[in-house]
């Protein structure tokens, strides 16, 4: 999927003087032209306005690393690009085609990434960024740089055959459609450079259309039957690379691997929302386990159909939250699988993004790839076989600086202030220590244990504010209210439940958890939690517990509990394949009303 890089110009002016690795998310290659760079810039966490007249641009040098971890003049060429007012995509975003001059050789780039204005009399942010310019002209047939795929190779190759006049164009036509039909039904296909790379084939087929014209080495009859196969494939190409994921304008969208959306039933739901100013409102979706293959559960690979939906409330509700098992992939599956599927889902979240309001991405027990109990005789799991905490931190944008996200650090757990005075709380349920055993192995499984950190739940009591009204989102659910299976397995919920019913109460204390954890409180009076709200059991349910409403949503997936298994696969195809939440929270009249869009019914309480 097509990297987006995420940088708020207050962060480098608040004096961060160490440039930014961004090789993750972009690398380029000796001479590569209209290499597209796509940045979303961020203002103190908005959306950069571009006032001014303000464009992006980069320069630096292209050369060796010295002994500073710097490329100067001395070891590197100099480069420079100034973009125009065409780059500026929009909601802060720029994509910027680099030319090919600015990789002149093999190394690295190491220089400066902002806006500006067209004469350089004004700069207002200045990033230092580097990453690695790999080596022109490989060959493509052998080469297995990671960040190029089949599909692009593939094309590299159809634009030599282009070059090529001798032999029977047409032919290689057909040949180039076989290849990109055989990648299709292979499913090896990522959005890296996707739509460069597609341009700049069309444009070549331009080019060969004009040869053909003037050599006569086709009629044109022909020439037109062999482009617009060829450009069928291409588009049936797109397609299932980016999987539709448009908001189109007919009413019945489905994708290439079955997912379903109805456009006009999700307006009519977004237009049921209650948009009175008194309530604060959440999209609050669960456990969407996006699936890139599976033969067990088909239904899955439409996970990033159903990132849509919630999306498209995104502008008149308060907050958006998916709230853990984002992929389906784990229990010992391929590390580079999980690694795709949690870049796909996070990267399409992102993508999506057209308005101010924050989206939040919480873990689950899937999206870290441990091994399944269950399946495996031997589930322990090495450090190298999963997503570690750091890396899904990355992935899912803690560490991306946000002034409205109050995060412990890069931490999953954090808060955000909503209007109304309501703070949304996102707690992290598998807060995972990454400790190894003797046989270097971890020793802790966060496929099959869901813990809760001492720090974590020092730092949530130390953040309760009894003067706002507290609601609470985790994927597992709190053991001692639900029930949810080995209590051996859920680790300090006890401690969570106690805290949670001492803020309810009111005083001070000290709470022992059973693991040997100690975590202090002191609340000055007793406060007020609206709900809290959670996923991981597949089901929908409510349950009170010590006055406060546990709130269980059912799956995005189409999938539910052995109970109801056969009437949510019957939906399948239908607007009801999907489930999501949107919550109206009434400070005022204390009363929590969750509107289901799809498979369920709304439900609604008083707090």
């Amino acid at each position: 999927m097509a990297a987006l890089i995420t940088l708020d110009t207050q962060k480098q002016q608040n004096g961060v003087s160490e440039a930014f690795n961004i090789q993750e998310l972009f690398n380029a290659r000796v001479g590569d032209e209209q290499v597209p760079l796509v940045v979303k810039f961020l203002e103190r966490g908005k959306a950069q306005q571009f006032e001014d007249g303000l464009v992006p641009f980069m320069s630096g040098f292209v050369g060796n690393l010295d002994d500073a971890g710097k490329v100067t003049a001395e070891t590197g060429e100099p480069v420079s690009y100034t973009g125009t007012r065409s780059d500026i995509v929009g909601l802060g975003m720029v994509k910027m085609n680099l030319p090919g001059t600015m990789f002149p050789q093999e190394g690295y780039f190491y220089g400066f990434l902002g806006l500006e204005t067209p004469d350089h009399s004004k700069r207002v942010s200045t990033f230092s960024v580097w990453f690695h310019v790999y080596n022109g002209n490989p060959d493509m047939f052998v080469n297995k740089e990671p960040f190029r795929s089949e599909l692009q190779k593939e094309l590299d190759r159809v634009e030599v055959l282009i070059e090529q006049t001798e032999g029977t164009i047409k032919e290689k036509l057909i040949e180039w459609e076989k290849l990109i039909n055989d990648l299709i039904t292979d499913k090896n296909i990522d959005l890296g450079l996707l739509e460069s790379r597609m341009a700049t084939v069309e444009g070549n087929l331009t080019i060969l259309e004009d040869k053909i014209k003037a050599d006569g080495l086709l009629t044109q009859a022909d020439l037109n039957v062999a482009l617009a196969d060829v450009l069928k494939s291409v588009n049936e190409a797109v397609k299932e690379v980016t999987g539709g994921l448009t908001y189109l304008s007919n009413d019945m969208m489905t994708d290439v691997n079955g997912g379903y959306t109805d456009l006009q039933k999700l307006k009519e739901f977004k237009n049921s929302i209650d948009t009175d100013t008194n309530l604060t409102r959440i999209a609050f979706a669960t456990d969407t386990h996006h699936e890139a293959e599976s033969n067990w559960r088909p239904h899955m690979t439409s996970g990033l159909r159903h990132v849509l939906n919630p999306m498209y409330v995104q502008d008149v509700v308060d907050a958006v939250i998916f709230n853990g098992d984002n992929i389906n992939n784990g229990g010992g599956g391929d590390k580079a699988t999980a690694n795709y599927l949690v870049q796909s889902f996070s990267t399409t979240v992102r993508t999506l993004i057209e308005s101010d309001t924050p989206v939040l991405i919480n873990k689950g027990n899937h999206d870290n790839n441990y091994k399944d109990a269950t399946v495996f005789d031997d589930a322990r799991s090495l450090p190298s076989q999963i997503l570690s905490n750091a890396e899904l931190a990355h992935y899912f944008g803690y560490d991306i600086k946000d002034d409205r996200i109050i995060r412990d650090g890069n931490s999953a757990y954090c808060y955000i202030e909503l209007p109304n005075n309501v703070r949304m709380y996102v707690l992290d349920s598998y807060d995972t220590p990454e400790t190894l055993d003797k046989d270097g192995y971890l020793d802790f499984n966060a496929r099959q244990n869901s813990i809760y950190g001492q720090k974590q739940l020092q730092w949530l009591a130390n953040t309760l504010d009894a003067s706002k009204t507290t609601v609470l989102f985790a994927h597992n659910p709190v053991e001692q209210v639900f029930g949810t299976g080995n209590a051996s397995n859920e680790v300090n919920h006890d401690v969570l439940h106690e805290l949670l019913n001492a803020f309810v109460s009111g005083g001070n204390g000290t709470i022992n958890g059973v693991t040997g954890i100690t975590v202090k409180y002191t609340f000055d009076k007793a406060g007020t939690i609206a709900g809290v709200f959670t996923g991981h059991l597949h089901k929908s349910s409510m349950m009170v517990d010590h006055t406060i409403n546990y709130v269980q949503t059912t799956c995005q997936a189409v999938y539910v509990d052995a109970d109801h298994q056969e009437e949510r696969n019957n939906k399948f195809g239908t607007w009801q394949e999907d489930a999501f939440d949107v919550i109206e929270i009434d400070p005022v009249k204390k009363h929590v009303k969750l509107k289901r869009y799809g498979y369920g019914e709304d439900r609604e309480y008083d707090y």
